[in-house]
């Protein structure tokens, strides 16, 4: 078991963030190299490791094809992928500006027959995937403490766990992030992280989403952002995890 787990660290682990300030901020303190236009990826070694970085470009499409394409390019060689980031919080009082959040499940609500009433995600008749057996339609399950683990990684102590669910489109007004929070009951909002998890659970391999929070989903007054504060938080993050 120890040897198996050694082999594991050793070997590959995909990073993958959406933009170069993210990246920057991240991982460029820790000696990573320049940040690769949207769309490309990095080879980073660090104490002894090998790392592909990717900044995949925004939103799930550009974030599933990305990573799809260094799981290809890897193969069966790799030992997990991370996910790092900024994420808007539906409840401050869950995930306040800054705080870390590792994903326990990523949703969907984008998926299925959209009508009045709103998105019935099994209305097409046709899951997204199946993994072991089970269906996935808008609800991805994850295990971030277990996973991590597996990689060699452990996750920062101030982290909380959470549900987070995934949009193309970013929730501009408060309806829609109260829709988003009720239905999923979820603490986070972004743009890629059930793509990237999707692409890791088809690829069979651990998979950890942290976040750092820098707004309120569906609020644009500038009391309700951080963004400064949450880059700092993801630079400290990433020290932590990779350390």
């Amino acid at each position: 078991m120890v040897m198996a787990q050694a082999q594991q660290t050793c070997s590959p682990l995909v990073i993958v963030l959406a933009t170069a300030k993210e990246y920057k901020a991240a991982l460029s303190p820790l000696g990573a190299p320049a940040a690769p236009e949207p769309g490309g990826n990095v080879i980073w070694r660090r104490g002894g490791r090998e790392h592909l970085v990717c900044v995949t470009g925004v939103g799930p499409v550009a974030a599933a094809a990305s990573l799809g394409l260094a799981l290809g390019r890897l193969g069966p060689s790799v030992s997990g992928v991370v996910n790092l980031g900024l994420a808007g919080s539906f409840d401050f009082a869950a995930a306040p500006l800054g705080a870390l959040v590792a994903a326990t499940a990523e949703a969907f609500p984008e998926y299925g027959l959209r009508a009045k009433a709103g998105v019935d995600t099994q209305g097409l008749g046709f899951p997204q995937l199946t993994l072991a057996g089970v269906p996935v339609y808008d609800h991805l399950p994850l295990a971030p403490e277990a996973d991590a683990a597996a990689m060699g990684l452990a996750l920062p102590e101030s982290c909380v766990l959470e549900t987070a669910v995934t949009v193309a489109g970013v929730s501009g007004e408060p309806d829609r992030a109260a829709i988003l929070s009720r239905k999923y009951k979820a603490a986070t909002e972004s743009m890629e992280g059930f793509a990237v998890a999707m692409a890791a659970s088809m690829a069979g391999v651990p998979f950890l989403e942290l976040r750092a929070v820098s707004n309120k989903v569906g609020s644009r007054p500038p009391e309700d952002w951080d963004l400064s504060g949450a880059l700092a938080a993801l630079g400290r993050a990433a020290d932590r995890l990779l350390s």
